[in-house]
C-alpha cells in the first residue's frame, strides 16, 4: 500500500521539462531570403510565464541584412502579450516599419495569434519583446541580431 502511495506521489510531481530546441521556432527559406520566427508568449511556466518559446532573454536570433522576416506571435498565457522588434530596453517604437503585432502596448488576448513581416534593412542588435507594460521588466524578450552576411540561426545563449 505504501508503495502505491509513493508511486502516485512521484507521478503527481511535475517534471522539469526543457523547452524544445530553439531551432524548432525558426524556418528558413534560403532561396527567397526569408525567415519565419515563431514566438510563443507564455510557452510554459519558465520565468513565471514571461517567456517566448520557453526561454526568457536567452535566445539570440541572427538574420542577414536584406532578408524578409516574418514573425508569428502566439499568446498562450492568461495575461496579454505582444511581439515587437525594438532598438533597446526602453523603446516602445518598432525598429522597422511594420515590426510589431497590432496594438503592441495592449497585446494579444490569451489564445490569439498575430503575424507581421518586415525587411531587415539595418545591421544592429535589437530586441524581440512584448510591449505590454511590465513585460519587458519581467524579462520577456530575446535578442535579434541583423548581420551583414551569413545564415539565419537561433542559439540559446546559455549554451555558449
Amino acid at each position: 500500500m505504501l508503495e502505491r502511495v509513493i508511486v502516485a506521489a512521484a507521478v503527481a510531481i511535475p517534471l522539469a521539462v526543457r523547452p524544445p530546441p530553439p531551432r524548432d521556432f525558426l524556418a528558413v527559406d534560403a532561396h527567397r531570403h526569408r525567415v519565419t520566427i515563431t514566438l510563443i508568449a507564455s510557452y510554459d511556466d519558465t520565468n513565471g510565464g514571461f517567456n517566448f518559446d520557453g526561454y526568457s532573454r536567452f535566445l539570440m536570433w541572427t538574420v542577414p541584412r536584406g532578408w524578409t522576416v516574418r514573425v508569428v506571435c502566439r499568446n498562450r498565457g492568461a495575461l496579454r502579450h505582444s511581439c515587437a522588434v525594438v532598438h533597446g530596453a526602453s523603446s516602445a517604437k518598432p525598429a522597422f516599419r511594420g515590426a510589431s503585432t497590432p496594438q503592441p502596448q495592449i497585446g494579444l488576448e490569451s489564445g490569439h495569434t498575430a503575424r507581421f513581416t518586415f525587411r531587415a534593412t539595418k545591421k544592429g542588435v535589437y530586441r524581440l519583446t512584448s510591449l505590454v507594460p511590465g513585460d519587458e521588466g519581467a524579462r520577456l524578450w530575446d535578442v535579434l541580431k541583423i548581420v551583414r552576411h551569413g545564415k539565419p540561426s537561433v542559439v540559446d545563449l546559455r549554451a555558449q
